[in-house]
């Protein structure tokens, strides 16, 4: 609604503009009527005006005078003077002191009332986008600078100068909460690195909308740092606020595990929080995805194994190099007994399992671990995921050469099989289960099967191609953004325009402008 408010000191006049046009119809909201300037001040002087219609020719304070004390105070209100026909010159004067119009009392038809309030209306609604604009620019720009000076703090640099008020809170009490994203590997998988980008960068702006107070910021590829002040007897309200921001992003269809830190004082502390916090989001390993955790003393103890470790390995390593598989297979299951939460943080089984992977691969090929295993172990989330990976590869160390064989050529069979049905069917959308599907095989083994014969991820190849039609499609066509982005196989023209950016950088619209004015880019997407 755009208010406004009438001014005239003939009470006919004002019930006449009053009744002969609907004005909440037509999106505006009569605030109130005045005989003068004077008494119309109030309402200004509050804020509570957008349109201001008012007579030139009034006593007290006449309609000029109060045009200047209503721009003086707020230059946004648009002015529309109402006038007789000998009130020419003062109509003139109107105008450049900064009236947007005015209208001829006595020939006043609602048609032209109209005309000028839909122009106004017009001319409020670009201001007003303009201003959020600038205000949403210099509130990013703050928050951005804010964000950068929380990380050089954490990696313990200076604070820059200037920015200590803002950082007060600090000294107050805060706490850090360290979110990862669930299921990272699998998303990657399915959806590319590039959509995990664009998510993060979506839910690092919704805890600006959610979160009253605060900085996020980005951590490394699927983390997310939050840094909330908390005054004494806050607690409660961090919880509840936090338990809210994490079923506000499940209902988003985004899973993050959250490790909360303690209460801590200080910036020389912030190491200590982030520690915390990641330490207690990272016992996701253990005890499963999707939830608020908080730190509390004594939940990162350790308890000292109660076997030598060292021995069973040593015992390992000579009953693999023997043949003896029984035995082999008795001694790794000792080792990963003991990956439980109280004997082994997730960092520790993870350096065992690599361990033992390396153990397998030296004893049975003579060879270094290969790099698409030692990527797999690095993308477990969870201790059953990094049992049965670890399984997998025992098994293997007893294979026939016959076999390996076998199973390699059956591989690369596959995967020529879903190629050539992906570059068929790349416009379309088909998913990495749909492709699985075509090859008959499952879709988690065909993932790792699809990454180890062609190197990349099936969604990055898949992203690979559907660029590459776009491209083309902008360098050739005069299709719109949306018909190229529907033409490629992408079905959301708002996460392709990202996606183009992010991997070319320039928009598609930039693409083609460049393009067409023959400024080499490069042949970005080569077979």
């Amino acid at each position: 609604m755009y208010r406004v408010l009438l001014v005239d000191d003939e009470p006919i006049a004002r019930i006449g503009l009053r009744t002969t046009f609907d004005w909440e119809e037509n999106g505006f909201q009569l605030i109130g009527e005045a005989s003068n300037g004077q008494k119309a001040m109030p309402w200004i002087e509050r804020n509570e005006v957008d349109i201001l219609i008012t007579d030139i020719a009034m006593p007290v304070m006449d309609g000029l005078e109060l045009m200047r004390a209503a721009r003086e105070h707020c230059s946004r209100i648009k002015v529309v003077l109402l006038s007789c026909h000998n009130d020419f010159e003062y109509v003139r004067e109107g105008i450049r002191l900064g009236a947007s119009d005015y209208l001829l009392k006595p020939t006043l038809e609602t048609a032209d009332l109209k005309n000028v309030l839909d122009k106004l209306k017009e001319q409020i609604t670009e201001e007003r986008k303009k201003q959020e604009h600038y205000q949403r620019q210099e509130l990013n720009g703050k928050r951005l600078e804010m964000e950068k000076a929380l990380i050089k703090l954490l990696v313990s640099e200076e604070l820059p100068a200037g920015l200590e008020s803002d950082f007060s809170w600090l000294e107050e009490g805060y706490r850090m909460i360290v979110c990862l994203l669930d299921g990272a590997s699998k998303l990657r998988t399915e959806e590319g690195g590039i959509f995990i980008d664009i998510m993060l960068d979506e839910v690092q702006a919704g805890f600006y909308e959610w979160m009253d107070r605060g900085i996020a910021f980005r951590v490394g590829a699927d983390q997310l740092i939050l840094a909330i002040p908390e005054r004494n007897q806050e607690e409660a309200l961090t919880r509840q606020k936090l338990h809210g921001f994490h079923s506000h992003l499940k209902a988003k269809g985004y899973s993050f595990t959250m490790g909360v830190s303690s209460r801590i004082h200080g910036s020389g502390s912030l190491k200590q929080a982030y520690r915390e916090g990641e330490e207690t989001a990272r016992l996701r390993f253990y005890m499963g995805p999707e939830c608020v955790r908080f730190y509390r003393e004594g939940l990162l103890t350790r308890k000292a194994q109660g076997e030598d470790m060292e021995w069973v390995k040593t015992a390992l390593k000579n009953a693999l190099t023997e043949g003896f598989q029984d035995k082999a297979a008795q001694y790794v299951e000792k080792v990963v007994r003991c990956w439980t939460y109280e004997h082994r943080t997730p960092v520790e089984v993870m350096r065992e399992a690599q361990e033992l992977l390396s153990l397998f691969q030296l004893c049975r090929w003579n060879k270094p671990l290969p790099l698409e295993q030692a990527e797999a172990l690095r993308m477990m989330e969870s201790v059953e995921e990094m049992r049965a990976l670890l399984w997998t590869a025992f098994e293997g160390v007893w294979k026939s050469e016959d076999e390996i064989e076998e199973e390699s050529g059956f591989h690369r069979r596959i995967i020529e099989k879903a190629v050539e049905y992906m570059k068929q069917h790349f416009t379309k959308a088909i998913s990495l289960q749909d492709v699985a599907d075509h090859v008959s095989v499952s879709k988690n083994y065909f993932s790792e099967m699809f990454k180890k014969v062609t190197g990349q991820n099936f969604i990055d190849y898949l992203i690979h191609l559907r660029l590459k039609r776009s491209s083309a499609l902008l360098q050739t066509t005069t299709l719109k953004v949306y018909e190229v982005a529907e033409m490629s196989g992408f079905n959301d023209v708002k996460y392709f325009s990202k996606l183009f950016k992010k991997m070319m950088k320039m928009s598609p619209a930039e693409y083609r402008e460049k393009k067409a004015c023959n400024i080499g880019i490069g042949n970005t997407f080569s077979e």
